[in-house]
């Protein structure tokens, strides 16, 4: 290597070397928190809510960036968010031209609490009016965006529903956003959550692999800890369009029947291990509900389960005499099983087997399966059957207006023709079992059931009550 180049590359090196201890030196003795006010002012304009940053805000160099602590975003109706500490990185050649370019953004230990009013008004929303005209966003994109052990509360006043997601965590590359922040954006990455709570539901270690691309966000393959069993499946939400569609499709096989009675806030009445299916699709419209627009199936299957409150065959073995049991008691078991709290709220499951004599019995086969076309579940399959009895259900739930439409329970004999049955009609509120509520039933059972059921039962011939996969007991 001749003089020149030598002579060369030692300018080279040390420019090279200058630039960094000119940065460095920067660095040292720039103070960035004398510019907090001002970047407070700048972030509370543009968002419209109070933000505060409490802490010291940092500069770093691997990579070049800046971090702030303790940040706190409120508004009139309290406190939105808060973070323990933000890292945001920076390209560090443009902003020597003088031009921000954002490459990596973190947050650590955020606390979002949205809260809804009895109005319908959320807590993040400014009292002041402002144009939400059609305006082009700036296009943004990042290499990396991360979201670590985050807690997510969402309180409903009206209703007091409250939903949490505990310790979550998500974390996306090649993030990119033009325009509708939602239709054009773009990322993968993986999200998790250790807890979600919403009443007694507890779903635990929800896990999965999150992919957005032209406004569909994909979320597969989904797995959780729910009801004594693991979970899997997928969500799809597809907000391509001006009506969002929303997919679920999910598998619980070898559920515990007892956890699942305790999501919906009874004592244990059933137990044993079954399979639930569901695959459901939802679509926005307007102000509709989304319980209007629900379609799809659901349902639960178990074999071998354990009645704990009573011996089930005992029971109808004496039915034509006792008067002391009402058939729709037993539909509680199909509707509580994939339908949950949402036909029951009026209805006390489990409390009427204090009348019985005691014991425990046996389930030998247990199907609840149901078919959902805008928001009306219809009993394709609702069966259970003892050793020695076969027991069905049939008839509509309309989750949209909350009724009973048309629901029979039956007892069945072996051509399965009804022996004895009754109906429960009205509001899930407010039902009835015949002209007496569900509620004083439960306490005062006054039906004369085998009066009723000889006007079905004519010369040994009938109407086929039920033939689903459930057959009666030899």
């Amino acid at each position: 290597m001749n003089a020149k180049k030598k002579k060369v590359l030692f300018i080279l090196g040390g420019g090279a070397a200058a630039l960094a201890l000119a940065v460095v030196i920067f660095a040292l003795t720039f103070n960035i928190n004398s510019y907090k006010p001002r970047i407070e002012a700048a972030a509370s304009g543009a968002t419209g809510l109070d933000v505060r940053i409490n802490g010291k805000m940092r500069l770093s160099f691997f990579p070049f960036g800046v971090s702030a602590q303790d940040i706190h975003v409120a508004s009139n109706g309290g406190e939105i968010l808060s973070l323990e500490n933000l890292k945001v990185g920076v390209a560090l050649m443009p902003l020597l031209k003088k031009q921000l370019k954002v490459t990596s953004c973190e947050l650590v230990k955020p606390v979002v609490s949205i809260v809804k009013d009895a109005e319908g008004k959320y807590n993040f929303e400014s009292t002041e009016k402002k144009s939400t005209e059609e305006r082009p966003g700036a296009a943004f994109s990042l290499n990396e965006f991360k979201l670590s052990k985050g807690v997510f509360v969402y309180l409903d006043k009206k209703t007091g529903e409250k939903t949490e997601f505990k310790d979550f965590n998500l974390a996306v590359k090649d993030l990119s956003i033009a325009g509708d922040v939602i239709k054009n954006a773009s990322f993968t990455g993986n999200f998790d959550c250790k807890e979600v709570r919403k009443g007694d539901l507890n779903i635990d270690n929800v896990k999965s692999p999150i992919k957005a691309e032209k406004g569909v966000i994909y979320l597969m393959p989904l797995t959780m800890d729910i009801f004594g069993a693991k979970a899997e499946g997928d969500i799809t939400a597809d907000k391509s369009e001006v009506n969002a569609v929303y997919k679920i499709n999910l598998k619980i096989l070898k559920l515990d029947f007892e956890k699942l009675q305790e999501s919906f806030g009874t004592k244990k009445v059933i137990g044993g291990k079954g399979d639930l299916h569901a695959s459901l699709t939802m679509k926005e419209k307007g102000s509709r509900k989304l319980m209007g627009s629900m379609d799809g199936t659901f349902s639960l299957r178990g074999d071998n389960l354990v009645i704990y409150t009573m011996d089930l065959d005992t029971v109808l073995s004496k039915y034509e005499t006792s008067q002391k049991f009402n058939l729709v008691d037993l539909g509680a078991f199909f509707i509580a099983g994939p339908l949950g709290t949402a036909a029951l709220k009026g209805y006390r499951y489990g409390d009427v087997y204090h009348q019985t004599q005691g014991g425990q019995g046996t389930i030998a086969r247990f199907i609840s399966q149901w078919n959902i076309r805008a928001g009306v579940a219809d009993a394709t399959d609702c069966a259970l059957a003892t050793r020695h009895n076969r027991v069905a259900l049939k008839g509509k739930l309309n989750l949209v207006s909350e009724r009973y439409d048309n629901v029979i329970v039956a007892l069945l004999d072996d051509k399965g023709c009804a022996k004895f049955k009754q109906s429960i009609s009205g509001s899930f509120g407010s039902p009835e079992v015949g002209a007496v509520s569900a509620v004083k039933s439960l306490a005062e059972p006054i039906f004369d059931l085998y009066r009723k059921a000889k006007r079905f039962v004519q010369g040994g011939k009938c109407d086929v009550f039920y033939n689903g996969a459930v057959q009666q007991p030899r």
